[in-house]
């Protein structure tokens, strides 16, 4: 019988996550979780659906005041969800 080092199963999820090719689709499944943390509550109540396609983050709203507030903020906020994922995930804000 042959013993390895133990792996920490943190580590080992992201082993799996890489070679099976799904670490992109988990890590904007995350970033998507992190919207009402870090634009508030206000902001959370007035998105109605969000989504990350090809770099970009959709993002429905109901009210135009909160779209106009974000649109103004574009860039901070593609800022932070990159900061936080550790990587290049968003490139582009598309408010509707």
């Amino acid at each position: 019988m042959v013993r390895n080092k133990p792996v920490m199963l943190g580590n080992l999820l992201s082993m799996f996550l890489k070679e099976s090719g799904l670490e992109k689709g988990y890590r904007e499944y995350q970033l998507l979780k992190l919207w009402n943390e870090i634009l508030g509550s206000n902001v959370s109540k007035a998105t109605l659906s969000k989504r990350i396609e090809n770099k970009k983050l959709y993002i429905h709203l109901s009210s135009s005041v909160v779209r106009d507030e974000l649109y103004m903020m574009r860039s901070d906020i593609i800022r932070e969800f990159n900061r936080r994922a550790g990587a290049n995930i968003i490139e582009e804000l598309i408010l509707k």
